[in-house]
């Protein structure tokens, strides 16, 4: 018997212990965002570059009448050049009339060959409705080859989990 006390004990303490709230975990903010790059502080001598709008989705809406389906959006921004490295100037984010809701950087900021960043507008996050968007502009020193902005989705609805993409369109040219 005395084996049997001891082994309820026991699981009444591991039981005891799994119910322990999750720690609240809180949301990135610009700066958090900003770490992804590094920082430049000399001034940037620009010879090409592009400012991209890219939609995002953090509602839909699936039926006339019906509740928008709320979704959580990701923005990736990946340089593709394997030599050189690429300067973010801007990435901002707006809502469906065009109101400015953030912007992610005050300055300008490196993304090295190869690497990416990213931009997570939580589910929860809705301040942007149907008709969010970014404008992301990137600048280079030298020839690269552009990278890809995208943003993917990601929402659930019932029993049913969804994903889709939105690529970015160039809306400025600098350089040739």
């Amino acid at each position: 018997m005395r084996w049997g006390r001891r082994a309820a004990a026991i699981l009444l303490g591991l039981a005891l212990l799994g119910c322990e709230d999750e720690p609240d975990v809180a949301p990135l903010t610009p700066a958090d965002y900003a770490s992804q790059f590094a920082q430049r502080e000399q001034p940037l001598d620009a010879r090409g570059g592009q400012t991209l709008y890219v939609p995002i989705y953090s509602n839909i809406l699936a039926a006339e009448g019906a509740r928008p389906t709320e979704m959580a959006a990701t923005l990736a921004i990946r340089n593709t050049d394997i030599e050189h490295e690429i300067f973010i100037t801007r990435v901002d984010y707006y809502d469906t009339a065009g109101k400015l809701i953030e912007s992610y950087l005050d300055g300008i900021y490196g993304l090295g060959p190869m690497a990416s960043a990213f931009i997570l507008i939580n589910v929860s996050d809705q301040r942007g409705g149907l008709g969010a968007n970014f404008l992301v502009t990137w600048r280079s020193e030298t020839a690269v080859s552009d990278p890809v902005v995208e943003a993917i989705m990601v929402g659930a609805s019932g029993t049913k989990g969804f994903s889709f993409t939105s690529q970015a369109r160039v809306t400025e040219q600098f350089g040739g």
